[in-house]
């Protein structure tokens, strides 16, 4: 499933029933956009099934999408050897306590990962650019998902 794709099916069929609130506050969108943004992090990661992915996406918006900064959440990210299937029902059966520091250092640049400088990805970071590089194309292999999509809200 193409990211356009992967962020159409999220944000119109699951996020109005598990995460109303983001979905009515932020839109459309700015909903497609962050999803289709914060998938990279899914892949880096190795979850690459679509209902892992479509599941720790979910943890995402409940969270923050710097979920993978934060122990122990950290550590099953970063554990390969674990099927993902596995990672994520481990992500989902964290304490309330992971939760809580979660929700608490949620930071929400990490939609975008060129916002954050030394993101996981490897991604130059647009602080970090300079203006010529600003002015040139960025991800050329990529269709900008700014002009992609249209709100129906």
């Amino acid at each position: 499933m193409s990211d356009v794709a992967f962020a159409e099916w999220f944000v119109d069929e699951i996020m109005p029933e598990m995460h109303p609130i983001p979905r009515r506050e932020l839109m459309r969108v700015e909903c497609l956009r962050n999803t289709k943004s914060a998938r990279a992090y899914l892949k880096h990661f190795g979850f690459e099934v679509t209902s892992d992915q479509g599941q720790v996406m979910s943890l995402f918006w409940l969270l923050g999408p710097n979920l993978f900064e934060i122990e122990p959440f950290k550590a099953i990210f970063e554990d390969r050897e674990t099927p993902a299937e596995t990672r994520v029902n481990a992500l989902w059966d964290a304490d309330d306590a992971a939760w809580h520091r979660a929700e608490v250092n949620c930071d929400d640049r990490y939609w975008h990962p060129r916002l954050v400088s030394g993101n996981v990805l490897g991604l130059k970071a647009y602080s970090d650019m300079t203006k010529e590089e600003l002015d040139a194309p960025i991800d050329e292999d990529e269709t900008d998902p700014w002009s992609q999509f249209h709100d129906n809200d």
